[in-house]
């Protein structure tokens, strides 16, 4: 019962609570970039979620198996962690270039961005490198954690990215003044959205 508890706690915190865009302000380009259209949105929240899973999963395995026994892993890390992840985006790439290449091009530079997107990167960095202390959350999980751990922050992305999508919608039919449309009337929507994430942490109790 304990375990299923500590990984409902992962699941939730990495998705609401310490949401990696609207509490950690990580990975803010493509939240931006994309969610004029929610639509566009909805498939960058799918290559994220498939991208930053896979990507844990892979880097775990990366760091136990070769870069710790191989004692490289405290500054071979990072490039390493970024050649799996762009492996992977390649291969989302070369699947919605042939499968939708509607969705393709709107998603346009955003989605080879992927391969540098700071909250594909530091998931998988906190996840499977030990020394991370944050927020009252140790990091360096074991194998399931980090999978659990990664699963939430990847559908906390998703979810804010498709909310702040639908709210700029509506706003663009809504009577705002001229001179706020766009880009001054979103930052202010993130900044208010973002209030609703960080009230959770009570609610939850982390």
């Amino acid at each position: 019962m304990e375990t299923l508890q500590h990984f409902a706690l992962l699941l939730v915190g990495g998705a609401l609570v310490n949401n990696i865009l609207l509490t950690r302000f990580i990975g803010l380009c493509p939240f931006f970039g994309v969610s004029n259209s929610l639509d566009t949105s909805l498939g960058m929240a799918g290559a994220v979620v498939f991208v930053m899973t896979l990507a844990t999963t892979a880097t775990w395995v990366f760091w136990n198996v070769l870069l710790v026994p191989l004692g490289v892993g405290d500054f071979l890390y990072i490039p390493a962690f970024i050649l799996v992840i762009a492996a992977l985006v390649q291969f989302v790439e070369m699947y919605l270039r042939k499968a939708s290449p509607s969705l393709y091009r709107s998603l346009g530079i955003f989605l080879p961005l992927i391969t540098t997107n700071c909250a594909v990167l530091a998931t998988a960095t906190e996840s499977v490198r030990p020394g991370f202390f944050k927020m009252g959350v140790e990091y360096g999980f074991t194998f399931g954690e980090a999978l659990i751990y990664t699963v939430g922050v990847s559908l906390g992305f998703g979810i804010a990215l498709l909310t702040f999508a639908a709210l700029r919608e509506r706003l663009e039919v809504a009577p705002v003044p001229d001179v706020m449309r766009g880009t001054p009337m979103a930052f202010i929507t993130a900044g208010l959205l973002s209030f609703g994430y960080v009230g959770l942490a009570g609610l939850f109790g982390l």
